[in-house]
């Protein structure tokens, strides 16, 4: 192993040191980009995102049902003690993905020489894991449903019969999301919109409005289209992130291009939340080599859900068109 304090010079010695230290601070830049490059992600990043310590299963309260004890009296009246129901509990399972990142004898100790090489070369390979895993992830949050140990999709949380968390949607009111079927939006879409954010907005005593909006990009460029030049706002954050944006009264709208056709998700940062284990959040495993190859592989794991206690509160338009 190496030696705490000297520089890293080629060698079998020290090679391994070499690999996690470069690994390690290039993954500083891994955990940033996976974030800020998806406009979903960056937004659950900087409204919604949280860290448990973990559990066997991430259990969300519930509230369904009011007390039913709130009520007036008058003097000596007599007032209501009934034992209430009305709290519950969701039950999400944790979904936990890895990229690998490898590196194998013959580029370790022939085709890139020293430290210089070997990082280089490394860096390529890290940055090719955060791409892939970043798809990934993207590609399943807005899949159509959840396959295999994926994790939760917007699709089957924001509707009104797929259960999730162990609740049923069909048997509980509740528990289902605001959906419209919309159709033209030269003809309907700023109404439908329009219904969509306030129904929303009324499924909470405090106002909670959806704040981040989704569409397929031809739905966005749709909306693009009815808007006035004066009525063009932004959201500077995800402009200076690099992501095309408006603004819809205090929600912004951009569009991801693995969106399904013809949906318009609207969702609130109150209801919907990124759950991350605080001991799986990007982290990096050794270098280990195996006993068959000549190679060294390491993984990048996180492990989270896409999580929700108030369904009702996030939405979607379905069937748009021009």
């Amino acid at each position: 192993m190496a030696v705490p304090g000297l520089t890293f010079s080629y060698g079998p010695s020290n090679v391994d040191a070499l690999l996690s230290t470069t690994l390690s601070a290039v993954r500083k830049k891994f955990a940033d980009n996976i974030f800020t490059k998806i406009p979903l992600f960056m937004w659950l990043k900087s409204k919604a995102k949280i860290t448990e310590d973990g559990g066997a299963t991430l259990v969300v309260p519930l509230m369904y049902g009011k007390n039913t004890t709130a009520k007036s009296y008058s003097g000596y009246g007599i007032i209501d003690v009934t034992p209430q129901e009305g709290l519950s509990a969701a039950q999400y399972k944790w979904a936990q993905y890895a990229a690998t990142v490898t590196i194998s004898g013959l580029e370790e100790r022939i085709q890139n020489v020293g430290d210089a090489a070997i990082i280089k070369i490394l860096d390529s390979k890290i940055k090719q894991a955060e791409m892939s895993l970043r798809d990934k992830l993207d590609i399943d949050m807005w899949a159509s449903a959840v396959t295999g140990t994926n994790m939760n999709t917007l699709a089957t949380i924001v509707d009104t019969s797929t259960s999730i968390a162990d609740v049923a949607k069909s048997s509980n009111s509740w528990w289902q999301a605001q959906v419209t079927a919309s159709g033209s939006f030269a003809a309907r879409g700023l109404a439908d919109m329009r219904a969509l954010y306030n129904n929303i907005s009324n499924q909470s005593l405090s106002g909670g409005a959806p704040d981040f909006i989704c569409s397929d990009q031809t739905a966005y460029q749709f909306y693009e289209a009815q808007l006035q030049p004066q009525q063009r706002f932004t959201d500077e954050n995800m402009a200076g992130a690099g992501f095309e944006n408006l603004r819809y009264k205090g929600a912004t709208f951009t569009y991801d291009p693995n969106t399904p056709a013809g949906q318009l998700f609207m969702l609130s940062s109150d209801a919907l939340k990124l759950v991350t284990s605080k001991g799986t959040n990007f982290i990096t495993t050794p270098f280990i080599k195996p006993e068959n190859q000549d190679a060294k592989v390491a993984q990048i794991l996180w492990a989270g859900q896409l999580a929700s206690d108030n369904i009702r509160r996030l939405g979607k338009l379905t069937g748009i068109t021009a």
